[in-house]
């Protein structure tokens, strides 16, 4: 199943995603967005930006009800939480176990663990070592940056270290890892963790679970976790968080890098595959400013409003005396990485040229380059069409081009006299029925007031009025026509539309269809006239009544007379 889902309701086209997923993990079949797992390293940002909120992450509540009344769970809870929730690490700890969760430990204890590998790797290296806790992190080098594998620290990360930890301690124990990042939800099938954590939901998840149990947590009492970790090691989720927990010496110098957010770490690690820098140590997480601003954190708190809670909670003094033993337990920490980067088809220039004259770009002067399709360039998004990741009619000018062109074809082809005027009653288009109409002169009707044509009375009530006219039978003498016409202001844009059909034809032969009807009727008169006398003079002779003559040759003209009503 697809960590990152989507909505096709409401994907409505506009490419944001794909403009801004810096690893182009985003593909566009028949108008929809898609992620491309090959090419996703589940970082969430697309889910950020989203102006139509289409895409979601898949829910696990329902999973993690079943698990907290089927089993004993241990909340292994990242150390960001005082940056998301408001009250005491306490009132949060009693929240959980309402829940039903066991016990709750804070995730830094393996972070802890974590540190401890990074100082001595920096020890025995000489090379660059870049952090791997971050699961974002990982993905980025194994699915676009391969050939920095072998600086990755062969460890696993804080969530897998604690989980692995409270399963040596605990038998029989289910592990729930609660965070800001939806990266780790992933991050828990992979080969180097599985069987440690058996569920991981966000921030924001609990928070809705909070809610929909009706549980207020901050009105609650305080309880403890069932261990604590080193100070320090609670500042893992912020800028130099990592350093300092390992006790890392940093400055001015190179040597020591911390980088997050998406751009820069991509950016450095160019910069490292082209010797351009050559640190040591490279702390590296995706979300900018670190964990406090993941995907699963929905937050009013600036960045650095986040980060001054995490410093001061990381630089408390603990109250109880239950601090993890650190030496007391030992666990595998080793982790291989794989290389995962998908091989893409390149177009030849011959393929790139046919797909750009597809949306009409015959030279380069046609390249626009707008990124209105989600791509820097032209070339870049025909060589994503080459590669099945974008369509043709992602092509913003030639799109509009298109319709543009098809209006006209509509307009210039249309049966109908169409006539378009500003709110001056200075045409603006005039179709070639227009011209075969109205234009005895054959001039160029465009620029000319209405006036100069037709009469501008209708056109001039809709723009005034803003109301449209119907289907009003107009009579031209000037021009010998008899015309239906529709007008319609455009407010907006400041124009009148006329639709005007010419029906001379089907006026003049009603007309004529009346004409003989009246003669029929006329003649009929005379006839039944007759036909009264010749009735009459016969009964006179033989005494007889003429009345029921009379009422039927009578009700033969009302019929004849009805009719041509």
């Amino acid at each position: 199943m697809s960590l990152i889902t989507l909505s096709e309701s409401e994907c409505k086209d506009c490419y944001r995603c794909v403009r801004d997923c810096s690893v182009k993990a985003i593909k566009i079949n028949n108008g929809q967005a898609e992620v491309v797992k090959e090419k996703c390293i589940n970082c969430g940002h697309c889910i950020e930006i989203c102006p139509q909120n289409a895409k979601g992450v898949t829910n696990h509540l329902e999973k993690l009800k079943r698990l907290l009344k089927e089993e004993k769970v241990i909340a292994s809870i990242a150390p960001s939480f005082p940056a998301v929730f408001d009250c005491s690490p306490g009132q949060l700890i009693t929240a959980l176990k309402n829940l039903g969760f066991h016990d709750v430990e804070e995730t830094s204890i393996g972070a802890e663990v974590i540190a401890r590998e990074y100082k001595k790797l920096l020890e025995l290296e000489n090379k660059p070592l870049i952090s791997a806790c971050c699961p974002a992190v990982v993905s980025l080098v194994e699915k676009h940056y391969p050939d920095l594998i072998p600086y990755l620290s062969p460890t696993i990360s804080p969530m897998i270290a604690h989980a692995k930890l409270i399963k040596e301690i605990s038998k029989d124990i289910k592990v729930v890892f609660i965070g800001p990042c939806i990266a780790k939800i992933k991050e828990i099938d992979w080969e180097s963790s599985k069987g440690a954590v058996d569920l991981a939901i966000t921030f924001d998840e609990l928070k809705g679970l909070f809610s929909l149990e009706g549980i207020d947590y901050q009105s609650l009492d305080e309880d403890q976790f069932r261990s604590v970790s080193g100070n320090w090691s609670k500042a893992f989720p912020v800028e130099n968080g990592v350093l300092k927990a390992a006790d890392i010496s940093f400055g001015l110098s190179t040597e020591i890098l911390s980088i997050s957010g998406l751009a820069e770490c991509m950016k450095t690690f160019e910069d490292i595959l082209n010797d351009d820098i050559s640190p040591k140590f490279i702390e590296a997480m995706v979300c900018s400013g670190g964990c406090i601003n993941g995907p699963g954190i929905t937050s009013e708190l600036s960045i650095n409003s986040r980060k001054e809670r995490i410093i001061r909670y990381a630089q408390k003094e603990d109250t109880i005396d239950n601090k993890f033993d650190m030496d007391k337990f030992k666990i595998d920490t080793s982790r291989e990485y794989l290389n995962c980067k998908i091989e893409e088809k390149i177009p030849t220039e011959n393929q790139i040229r046919l797909i750009l004259s597809q949306t009409g770009k015959f030279s380069d002067k046609d390249e626009l380059d707008c990124g209105g399709c989600g791509y820097n360039s032209c070339r870049e998004k025909a060589i994503a069409i080459y590669q099945g990741l974008a369509e043709l009619k992602m092509c913003i000018p030639y799109m509009k081009g298109k319709m543009e062109s098809l209006a006209d074809i509509i307009v210039e082809s249309s049966p109908n006299a169409i006539i378009v005027v500003g709110k001056d009653m200075t045409i603006q288009k005039f179709n070639p029925k227009a011209d075969e109409l109205f234009n005895r002169n054959d001039e160029i009707a465009i620029g000319h007031k209405l006036y100069r044509y037709i009469d501008p009375k209708d056109y001039l009530d809709a723009w005034f009025n803003k109301k449209s006219i119907s289907q009003k039978k107009v009579e031209y003498k000037q021009y010998n026509l008899i015309c239906e016409q529709s007008v319609f202001p455009l407010i907006d844009y400041e124009l009148v539309i006329g639709i005007i059909t010419d029906v001379t034809e089907r006026e003049n032969h009603n007309e004529r269809v009346a004409k003989m009807k009246e003669t029929t009727l006329e003649k009929a008169n005379q006839v039944i006239h007759k036909q009264m006398k010749v009735a009459q003079e016969i009964a006179g002779l033989l005494g007889e009544s003429t009345s029921e003559t009379k009422a039927i040759l009578y009700e033969v003209r009302q019929l004849m007379q009805e009719e041509e009503r």
